[in-house]
């Protein structure tokens, strides 16, 4: 059934805002933009975005797919991808708006030091920057029985130290590799 593919946001910027498209699921609609536009597969797997199949993105008889329904068949309606944009929900960072706002209200207004006031507008741009970034995820760090001593697990993308003359340390491990060899001098099968 021939339907209305529409992007929103970044993506119709780079793409377009709508394709008519002969597809039945949110999955042969995404090949067949990913084969006709380049660039667009990747756009789609460094996103992240909310999919809806209706009429509009706010009706109320609107189908919201998740990710168990790509392959979905899909009634009738056009076919909504909108990105998300992606922020950390804390009440921290709301709270630095707030305190470094007054602070710099309050210290100008009363005619205090312009440190002072730089120092308010900082804090709430921590606020700010903090709200806008994406909250890193946490993943169980699994058990090393590689090597003997002390644990030295870490996960990726920490900074390595470097360390001039000695030092008591627990060492992180950059990179290890394990071969197998057969010890009895016989071939192997």
């Amino acid at each position: 059934m021939m339907r209305t593919v529409r992007l929103y946001g970044s993506l119709a910027e780079k793409f377009g805002p709508s394709f008519r498209l002969e597809v039945r699921s949110l999955a042969e609609a995404c090949r067949a933009l990913g084969a006709q536009l380049p660039g667009f597969r990747q756009a789609i797997e460094e996103g992240k975005f909310r999919v809806v199949c209706g009429k509009s993105t706010r009706s109320k008889r609107a189908l919201h797919l998740d990710k168990d329904l790509i392959t979905f068949g899909l009634p009738e309606g056009d076919l909504h991808i909108v990105p998300v944009i992606r922020a950390r929900k804390s009440g921290l960072s709301v709270g630095k708006i707030i305190v470094g706002t007054l602070i710099a209200v309050a210290t100008w207004w009363m005619g205090g030091p312009a440190w002072l006031i730089s120092m308010g507008a900082m804090v709430a741009l921590q606020g700010v920057s903090s709200l806008l970034s994406p909250k890193k995820k946490t993943e169980k760090q699994k058990k090393s029985y590689m090597f003997q001593g002390a644990d030295n697990v870490s996960e990726q993308g920490i900074p390595v130290p470097l360390i001039y003359g000695r030092a008591m340390v627990n060492p992180i491990t950059i990179s290890a590799g394990v071969t197998t060899a057969n010890s009895t001098g016989l071939p192997t099968a």
